[in-house]
């Protein structure tokens, strides 16, 4: 727990809105979606992969705050936003995904899921990819994963054989 609130740059003590900025603070910093496809942008996405864990890890040291049921705020609007896919209101789920402050790998799934269902495949398979190194043994996390991906190569196939076969007229 000492290396999560290191990697933070928080002290042991800190309170978890102190938890909650810092993590913000390096979000914003290391968001794979700033960085060019390529190696830095993977180098990018295992930083956030390492500084989500630090967060959640964080989080839970200092009690993060859960109900009598043992249900976090997060959750609550996970649910919220698996209602709002369920009647196919994708952009208001994707507002709603974008005002939970934790980037945790069920948050990342259901970006992925989002974008996904809005057609942008490359991005949902990033961050499905993402949900899938937070969480490896989340078997829905992987099946997902590779979905995106081999609708990813398969659009990038057709894409190639169209502008071939166009080349050819």
């Amino acid at each position: 727990m000492a290396k999560a609130h290191e990697l933070l740059g928080i002290k042991r003590s800190a309170s978890e809105r102190e938890i909650r900025k810092a993590h913000r603070e390096l979000a914003r910093r290391w968001h794979p979606d700033r960085f060019p496809s390529g190696p830095e942008r993977l180098w990018a996405e295992s930083k956030m992969v390492e500084i989500n864990v630090a967060y959640e890890d964080a989080l839970s040291e200092c009690g993060h705050a859960t109900g009598a049921d043992g249900t976090t705020p997060e959750n609550e609007q996970f649910k919220d936003v698996r209602r709002l896919m369920e009647m196919n209101q994708l952009p208001a789920a994707r507002q709603a995904l974008m005002r939970i402050a934790s980037r945790t790998a069920e948050w990342n799934y259901l970006f992925g899921a989002v974008l996904f269902r809005l057609g942008e495949i490359e991005k949902a398979a990033l961050y499905f990819g993402i949900a899938t190194r937070q969480r490896p043994q989340n078997q829905q996390y992987q099946t997902a994963y590779m979905s995106a991906q081999a609708m990813r190569d398969r659009q990038a196939r057709g894409n190639a054989f169209t502008r071939l076969f166009s080349r050819r007229k």
